[in-house]
């Protein structure tokens, strides 16, 4: 976060990072170092899933102190999120802001803890606020949230608080190249449901990479659609749902399932878990002709593709 200067009295936001500090651990993994946790639910942390990895242990520290181990009980790469559970008491739990939603240019601030148990907190703004949004690799976030620079190490699952303490939702730097993201509450929320009860979230893919790309007049009669757009696939994972059911490299996905396809966003849409397994039916053009396949739909697994 960039250094934020603000009308809010000093005393008022020490005030306030103690309050939100008091539901901070710091998360100790060879993977990332030091990052952070905060309680969420009762005995429930939610961190970076980035900073987690494939860990199914890790080490926290409360803020009295006290060393402990937890349990990872699930990640989502797709939102950037993981939960921890502990065996006994953790922190307090996070007040949460509900209403209204962050505009942009609030003043807020990160707060995390060093595996010493010092606390350290960073301060800036909302860079940019929106409606929802879908991360790059796939999750579905209920509100974009952006913060107006990046996050200092150790920050990483840190949560993001306005200058009363509410806590906003968890600090990403995983969901964007260059600013940190904020995961917001509802979607903390709606993960966590599903991580605490399948230990991931499905999602569908057919394993490549393509672009849009605009259908000339040519195009549009050739396929016999009045889309204006498609999607020019850019790549085939290997031995993914699209190799195994004959999709190359070159091909123009034109529809999928019978409905037009003309960005990245619309094809994630049609690939929810509920299709996982099923076979779609895809046309295309290959070599400026129409062609159709059946291809079924695979479950992702951490690679960002549609």
């Amino acid at each position: 976060m960039n250094p934020a200067t603000s009308s809010v009295p000093t005393a008022s936001v020490a005030d306030a990072v103690d309050r939100v500090a008091a539901s901070v651990a710091a998360l100790r993994t060879r993977r990332m170092g030091t990052s952070a946790a905060f309680a969420w639910r009762p005995g429930v942390l939610v961190t970076s899933a980035a900073a987690v990895g494939h860990a199914s242990r890790v080490q926290l520290v409360l803020p009295g102190g006290e060393a402990v181990a937890g349990t990872v009980r699930g990640i989502d790469p797709g939102t950037d999120l993981a939960v921890v559970t502990l065996d006994g008491d953790g922190p307090a739990l996070v007040e949460r802001r509900l209403d209204p939603p962050a505009r942009t240019g609030d003043f807020v601030f990160a707060v995390g803890r060093d595996a010493a148990g010092v606390v350290h907190a960073s301060f800036g703004h909302v860079g940019a606020s929106g409606g929802a949004w879908r991360s790059w690799r796939g999750g579905q976030l209920d509100r974009l949230v952006r913060l107006d620079g990046g996050l200092y190490p150790g920050l990483m699952g840190a949560p993001v608080a306005d200058a009363q303490g509410q806590v906003l939702g968890l600090a990403s730097a995983a969901l964007s190249r260059h600013h940190g993201v904020v995961v917001p509450g509802p979607t903390i929320d709606r993960i966590v449901d599903v991580l605490l009860a399948h230990g991931r979230v499905q999602r569908g893919h057919l394993g490549i990479a393509a672009q849009p790309v605009a259908l000339s007049p040519a195009m549009r009669a050739a396929a016999d659609t009045a889309a204006e757009s498609g999607l020019l696939v850019a790549g085939v994972g290997e031995d993914g749902p699209a190799a195994r059911g004959g999709l190359l490299v070159g091909d123009v996905l034109v529809a999928v399932g019978g409905r037009p396809v003309p960005t990245l966003d619309a094809l994630r849409d049609l690939l929810g878990a509920d299709q996982i397994g099923s076979r779609l039916r895809v046309v295309l053009l290959r070599g400026g002709a129409r062609t159709e396949l059946a291809l079924e739909v695979g479950e992702q697994h951490w690679e960002p593709r549609c």
